[in-house]
């Protein structure tokens, strides 16, 4: 009986000590990375136009970083953004790995003459995960031309 008592109690405490227990024990989440889409498009989407963009209120919008290549001397823009898929008509996809409160943007035309610039100001909805883990977020943004 001893034996069976001291089981339960190592076994309830590894249980507890690797997390896998949320009462009275912290919560403990997985290892997941998750990350942010925004779905940007334009209030009057003319045909031609493309946009950049920044994470942060003090970032300057670029192109959407390339892979450097082993052994180049080039620099990547860094931007925070690590896709942006779409066009003006449409509207755009941006792949984030974090879901930031304020993104620059720039718009321009096909000659590329800046028609807005600014920052946006993001409003992130969890869409899957846990409160207390995280999880991905998405965001819906209109840029009023």
């Amino acid at each position: 009986m001893r034996r069976l008592a001291s089981s339960i109690v190592a076994a309830a405490l590894i249980l507890a000590l690797t997390g896998c227990t949320s009462f009275p024990i912290p919560f403990a989440c997985p290892a997941i990375g998750y990350s942010s889409a925004a779905s940007i498009e334009l209030s009057a989407p003319p045909a031609g136009l493309s946009l950049e963009l920044c994470s942060g209120e003090d970032c300057t919008p670029g192109p959407v970083e390339e892979p450097v290549e082993v052994g180049s001397t080039a620099t990547p823009l860094a931007t925070g953004i690590f896709g942006l898929e779409g066009d003006s008509i449409a509207g755009w996809t941006a792949t984030l790995l974090d879901s930031p409160a304020l993104m620059g943007y720039r718009v321009s035309d096909a000659a590329g003459a800046i028609v807005q610039e600014s920052i946006l100001d993001l409003d992130w909805v969890r869409i899957d995960g846990t409160e207390q883990c995280g999880g991905n977020r998405h965001a819906d943004v209109v840029i009023e031309l």
